[in-house]
């Protein structure tokens, strides 16, 4: 990672941290980490983030890591559609060019149709598919409850 990026890290990090009212020993706490470490990754100069620190960290402060990985000379053409434009142009040059791109695409319906039935099989296997009451079986659960309570 760049010095750059690094420090954009440690300033979202503390950032997210301050909006949801944790200390760094509340937040590391919850993650399962020393303060220490919630201090580096919050330190502009520290370099050894991890993708499985940085997630765990994301996830208590209900944040996302996204990972984006471009040309160092920043050629246009490797951008998405979501991503940052410099002029108007030049996104709507890229949203023709994924446009005709998507039109010669051949959608084989069959094969869609197979993996969308694979999947339904394994549901059912899993016996996530048919979707039961929530109440089946409550009465029994109730007897149980009873007899527990009794002793």
């Amino acid at each position: 990672m760049g010095e750059r990026k690094i420090d954009s890290i440690s300033i979202q990090l503390a950032s997210l941290r301050k909006k949801a009212r944790l200390s760094q020993k509340e937040l590391a706490k919850r993650v399962g980490t020393s303060q220490q470490q919630i201090s580096r990754l919050e330190s502009p100069s520290y370099e050894g983030h991890s993708m499985n620190m940085l997630r765990r960290v994301a996830e208590v402060l209900g944040a996302a890591v996204h990972v984006q990985i471009q040309p160092k000379n920043g050629l246009s053409q490797w951008r998405t559609s979501e991503g940052s434009f410099s002029s108007e142009g030049e996104k709507n040059n890229l949203l023709e060019f994924e446009t005709n791109l998507l039109r010669k695409e051949k959608v084989d319906y069959g094969r869609n149709l197979r993996i969308v039935e694979a999947l339904y099989r394994e549901a059912v296997a899993l016996g996530a598919f048919p979707l039961r009451n929530p109440l089946d079986g409550i009465d029994v659960d109730l007897r149980i409850a009873k007899a527990i309570n009794r002793v």
